[in-house]
């Protein structure tokens, strides 16, 4: 197992190089937003017998590059730290496996996912050109998030903060799509400020067959607030 996910992170980062080269290859046309979202985030399913029980705050802080190669069109990149997770509940009686013990759920006992991963996305930036101070953007891609920590806090039995290492995959994938605004300033600078929206492509919840939990596929959703500062 160890030897496997090793294997993914050398995949990715290797998918990270390729997209961050001709970034690193023509530094002349390079522009850099630091960013700091706030990020609304919830968790859905494919199987009906969970229930998501509402939706979690979080963040999205980092930096993103935009390497131009036409005049409206740029290959977007970066990395961020992101703060996301989920309220969510099962109709039916399940275990959760924590480090160092396990709990026997009852149903429709609501879990609490709290996870930050490292973020890396890569797409595609689509934008008019600038009428007066103000230019519109589009971007459209793919994320791909590494595991830094991740806990679950079972309010009814009083547990906060538990490792849940053992119940979410260190590896997943997304899309990502938002629209935003930038404004000009004297500085040779630009406010920056726009919407968008991610999902996951894969399960972010291992489903261990010891444990008595129900093969399902959650993962998360969540909507971003662009705050950021072009240079």
């Amino acid at each position: 197992m160890n030897k496997t996910i090793k294997l993914s992170v050398l995949r990715i980062l290797a998918v990270a190089a390729l997209v961050t080269a001709p970034v690193c290859l023509s530094a002349q046309e390079l522009e850099f937003t630091v960013h700091a979202d706030p990020v609304i985030s919830w968790m859905g399913s494919n199987e009906s017998e969970y229930r998501g029980e509402g939706a979690k705050a979080g963040f999205d802080i980092g930096l993103n590059v935009l390497h131009f190669f036409a005049d409206n069109y740029a290959i977007s990149s970066g990395l961020s730290f992101l703060s996301a997770g989920g309220r969510q509940s099962t109709d039916e009686e399940h275990t959760i496996v924590f480090t160092n013990f396990n709990e026997q759920l009852d149903p429709g006992t609501e879990v609490r996912y709290n996870i930050h991963y490292l973020n890396i996305p890569a797409g595609i930036r689509l934008q008019p050109d600038q009428v007066g101070y103000l230019t519109y953007f589009t971007d459209l891609g793919f994320d791909i998030r590494m595991r830094i920590k991740s806990t679950i806090d079972v309010p009814a039995l009083d547990i906060r903060h538990e490792n849940a290492r053992n119940e979410v995959y260190g590896l997943n994938a997304g899309w990502h799509i938002g629209i935003g605004i930038e404004y000009e300033l004297a500085i040779d600078a630009s406010i920056v400020a726009g919407l968008g929206y991610a999902q996951d492509f894969f399960d972010i919840t291992k489903d261990l067959e010891d444990a008595s939990q129900l093969d399902d596929r959650s993962g998360i959703r969540m909507v971003k607030i662009r705050l950021g500062f072009k240079f």
